[in-house]
């Protein structure tokens, strides 16, 4: 039986590139791909006192960069960013003992991306795909993926934003005996001016549920689910941030210092200069969800009260800050430093107020899956009704709660023979109130929905994830002697949680946030982060020409002036790989979202078959109605080597001018590396590279100083 091409599919193939290589059965096509950059800076600074104790000090810096970005189907996006900063500081001394430092800062940062079909071909339109964004800015194909290994079309998304920051601080110092203390403020207001969309042209994924291949499903024009989110391009987001500190450096002894100081920070959650914020009033256990606008800040369900931002302020961030430095022998170069500090992330708020202003009745905002009840299809899927209760894609917790850390910390420090320190350091970390996204009221492929009526197919962001990270490290420094020294370090750590912060991935690129496999059991969700790096080692060398009787200090001539002066750096790191999940095509029901993990086989992962650099008979579906048992990051990534090295010298040119010549070589060996593995259960490039890092390259810099 045949049946015809989907005309949409039929338009999208044709952008797809002809074959032009056949090493194998995984591959067929490959193609260099060069980011083309051109930068420019310009820096002003002026110093002047004045009066008795008085200085100025004004800086200006602008900074122009325009950038060609390909894809490998050859759609060249062209991108730029225009950046200023401008600052004004006044110190004054009030006594000898004890002065202040005012300052003003302005800052601005314009960044815009025009796709390669923006304002030329209507991609979309002309395939007969409708209800997506088709304003000219926004021309282009929808985004596809595939289960199968075909690579996923796409291309960049228009944007033109603007943000700006003005700041004013003070901060101050006094003397007194053995108290050195510093204490000061900060406060800023934030500007983030967006023109973008979310998803604008949408994205179809084909996982082969129809006819049993993927490219089929493609062809027939049959998605296995989509997404959309477009609509309110103009975003004013709002936002102040403020902080004090005091900090008392005591110097209680000839070999004890303490550190003693305290900090708080508040950042506000983000306001939209118009009201145009969405969350959900969701009633508990996530049994009904409705639409709550900025603009009417109170629940149609539960009847609470929502601030303007939609979420509830936490200004209880104190950060205590705790250190010593102790020499415990007086014949000794013994030192031992010890300190406690919690840091908390006030940068959270600007990437929660994007998906806010991105959800209905503002914007179209769709996260559907095929369905007999709601069949989509390449032409109409984006112009399909929400079955569900939820007609929005995102949600916050509105009690959601900056994180924080714990950090605690331990070195001993000795000086060797010959120039030689020793250092051995202890790190430890906790974090609390990490984010978490997960998908209410889902349920494992091929079973039954536990609740019919209860809303689904949004994401809900909270803040009650946790994370440990503990570090041991040891490293050995020549200090600098005969135009020779070097730093040789060696960590070894182990970072867990079950948070955003460790990072789940889409499987095939291992990018994007964690989104939990099983809501209900958020617990499974804890693995090894996603920067868990058990092993790095480190070696940096530096070696100057023409110091000491060795080196050559003493020649003379022509062959003293030009072999004399030369610096050559070189870093050498040698480390384990990154940690990757093990994923599959497979939707969470009602949802675009492959969440859902394969189950192990009892097959070692490493025991790779030749060709491949892990075993695809590792991992198997899991059955109908349960979550897979696989855990989340836990295959050992491409294990990493780089070697760096940089050549530099200064030569006088006259009394007034000096050129510094410096080149620098980054992969110096050329050796090939890779990022990740393909990790997506079932694609043929199952245990294969996804991409290659960068070759070497030499970048020269000739520099006039006068």
């Amino acid at each position: 039986i045949q049946v015809p091409m989907s005309a949409p599919a039929a338009a999208l193939l044709a952008l797809y590139p002809d074959s032009n290589f056949s090493g194998g059965q995984a591959f067929n096509y490959e193609a260099p791909l060069v980011t083309a950059r051109h930068a420019d800076n310009l820096q002003v600074r002026v110093n002047k006192f004045f009066g008795r104790g008085n200085s100025l000090a004004g800086t200006f810096n602008l900074q122009s960069v325009r950038s060609d970005t390909p894809n490998v189907f050859g759609f060249t996006d062209r991108g730029g960013a225009l950046g200023l900063n401008a600052g004004l500081q006044w110190r004054h001394s009030f006594t000898q003992y004890l002065y202040g430092t005012f300052e003003v800062n302005y800052s601005r940062y314009r960044t815009q991306l025009t796709p390669y079909f923006a304002n030329v071909t209507n991609v979309s339109g002309n395939a007969g795909i409708a209800g997506n964004d088709q304003t000219p800015a926004n021309w282009g194909p929808p985004a596809l993926q595939f289960s199968n290994g075909l690579a996923g079309l796409s291309d960049g998304q228009a944007m033109r934003n603007r943000n700006q920051t003005a700041a004013f601080s003070f901060s101050g110092y006094w003397n007194h005996y053995d108290h050195n203390l510093s204490f000061g403020f900060d406060a800023r207001r934030l500007e983030f001016n967006y023109r973008e969309q979310a998803n604008a042209r949408g994205s179809f994924t084909f996982n082969g549920a129809a006819t049993g291949n993927a490219l089929a499903d493609f062809l027939l024009g049959i998605p296995d689910a989509e997404s959309l989110a477009f609509g309110n391009a103009d975003k004013y987001f709002r936002q102040g941030t403020y902080d004090a500190f005091v900090s008392d450096d005591w110097r209680v002894s000839d070999s004890l210092s303490l550190d003693l100081g305290a900090r708080w920070e508040y950042a506000a959650p983000i306001t939209e200069r118009y009201n145009r914020l969405v969350n959900l009033d969701i009633t508990p256990g996530f049994a009904a969800a409705a639409p709550v606008l900025a603009s009417a800040p109170t629940g149609p369900l539960t009847g609470a009260a929502y601030p303007a931002s939609l979420l509830r302020p936490d200004r209880r961030a104190i950060e205590p800050r705790l250190g010593l430095a102790w020499t415990p022998l007086a014949a000794s170069s013994l030192v031992i430093r010890a300190g406690y500090g919690i840091y908390y992330d006030t940068s959270v708020y600007p990437s929660i107020a994007l998906r806010m202003a991105q959800q209905a009745p503002l914007s179209t905002s769709l996260n559907l899956a095929n369905s007999a009840g709601q069949p989509l299809t390449l032409a109409t899927g984006f112009l399909a009704t929400p079955a569900g209760a939820a007609a929005d894609t995102f949600a916050v917790d509105p009690n959601f709660r900056p994180g924080y850390a714990q950090t605690w910390d331990a070195s001993l420090q000795q000086d060797l023979p010959g120039g030689m320190l020793l250092t051995l350091t202890y790190l430890g970390t906790k974090g609390t109130h990490n984010q978490q996204e997960y998908l209410p009221n889902t349920y494992a492929p091929g079973g039954t929905n536990p609740c019919p009526s209860c809303p689904a197919g949004f994401l809900y962001l909270a803040s009650n994830g946790n994370s440990t990270y503990e570090s041991g490290q040891v490293a050995l420094e020549r200090r600098f002697h005969s135009g020779l020294a070097w730093n040789l370090t060696y960590t070894y750590a182990h970072a867990i949680d079950d948070a955003i912060l460790g990072g789940q991935g889409a499987g095939q690129g291992q990018s994007g946030a964690m989104i939990a496999q099983n809501w209900l059991d958020l617990s499974g969700e804890r693995g090894n982060s996603s920067f868990d790096q058990r092993h790095k080692l480190t070696l940096t060398a530096q070696y100057s020409t023409g110091v000491g009787l060795v080196g050559g200090s003493l020649l003379e001539g022509w062959m003293g002036a030009l072999y004399r002066g030369w610096t050559v750096t070189s870093d050498l790191t040698l480390a384990s790989g990154l940690p990757l999940t093990p994923s599959t095509a497979l939707l969470a029901p009602g949802t675009s979202y492959s969440t859902v993990r394969p189950d192990l086989t009892g097959q070692s992962v490493t025991a790779a078959p030749a060709g491949r650099f892990l075993n695809p008979a590792a991992y198997t579906l899991p059955a109908a109605g349960t979550w897979g048992d696989a855990g989340r990051n836990s295959i050992a990534g491409p294990g990493i080597f780089g070697l760096n090295a940089a050549l530099q010298r200064s030569f006088p040119v006259s009394s007034r001018f000096t050129a510094d010549l410096r080149v620098d070589a980054t992969n110096v060996l050329n050796h090939v590396t890779y990022p990740s593995w393909n990790t997506l259960v079932g694609s043929p490039q199952f245990g294969l590279p996804l991409t290659a890092n960068g070759m070497r390259s030499l970048q020269t810099t000739l520099r006039i100083i006068f």
